[in-house]
C-alpha cells in the first residue's frame, strides 16, 4: 500500500472511530471489521454471517457496524441467496473509488465547519476567565458585567490571533488537499 493510499485509510479509520462511538459501537470491532473489508475481494464480498463465523461478532452488531460504512458511502453491497436455505444475503466489499468520494465528502463538511468557525472568531471579542480559561464572547461578559459567572474573577480580554492563525492554516491546507483529491478523482 502506498504512502497516499495508507494516509488515506487512516483518514477513514478515524472517521470510522468516531462515529462508531457515537453510535454507540465498539470502535475496536468497527476497526477490525473495516481491516477485513479492506481484504475482501469486491468481486465475492463478505456476508454478516460469514463474519460471525469468522470473527465471532454478533451479526446484528456486524450490520449496524457495515450500515454505518454503507452511509457513509465506503462500503457497497450486492444481494445473493444462501446456498442451502434460498434466503436473501448481503454480501458486502469496499470500493475504492466510493472510499476517494467519501473522503473528499467528509474533507469539503470539516472546511464549512472551519470556515464558519474563522467566521465566528473574527466576528466576535472575547474575553476569559483567569482562573478556569472559560471564554465568553464580549455580549455574554457584558450581560455579567465582565466577571466570571461560576467563581466571580475579573474577566480579561482573550486575544484569538493564533487561534485564527492556525484556522486560516488549516482551511488553507484541506483546501489544497480537497483540489488535489479532485483533480485525482475528476481529472481537474
Amino acid at each position: 500500500m502506498s504512502e497516499e493510499d495508507q494516509k488515506r485509510v487512516n483518514e477513514l479509520r478515524q472517521l470510522i472511530r468516531l462515529l462508531a462511538v457515537k453510535s454507540g459501537i465498539d470502535e475496536t470491532m468497527a476497526d477490525d471489521l473495516f481491516d477485513l473489508l479492506l481484504t475482501v475481494d469486491p468481486e465475492k464480498g463478505v456476508s454478516d454471517e460469514e463474519v460471525e463465523s469468522m470473527k465471532g461478532y454478533k451479526q446484528a452488531d456486524v450490520r449496524k457496524v457495515f450500515r454505518i460504512f454503507y452511509d457513509l458511502h465506503i462500503a457497497s453491497y450486492r444481494r445473493g441467496k444462501h446456498p442451502e436455505t434460498g434466503a436473501t444475503r448481503y454480501y458486502w466489499y469496499l470500493d475504492s473509488k466510493d472510499l476517494d468520494l467519501a473522503l473528499l465528502r467528509r474533507k469539503k463538511l470539516v472546511l464549512e465547519k472551519l470556515k464558519a468557525r474563522l467566521n465566528y472568531e473574527l466576528s466576535n471579542e472575547f474575553y476569559v476567565c483567569p482562573k478556569d480559561h472559560t471564554r465568553y464572547t464580549f455580549d455574554y461578559a457584558f450581560e455579567y458585567e465582565f466577571t466570571c459567572p461560576k467563581c466571580g474573577s475579573l474577566l480579561v480580554p482573550d486575544n484569538n490571533g493564533e487561534y485564527v492563525k492556525a484556522l486560516e492554516a488549516r482551511i488553507k491546507r484541506l483546501e489544497e488537499e480537497i483540489k488535489k483529491d479532485e483533480a485525482t478523482l475528476f481529472g481537474r
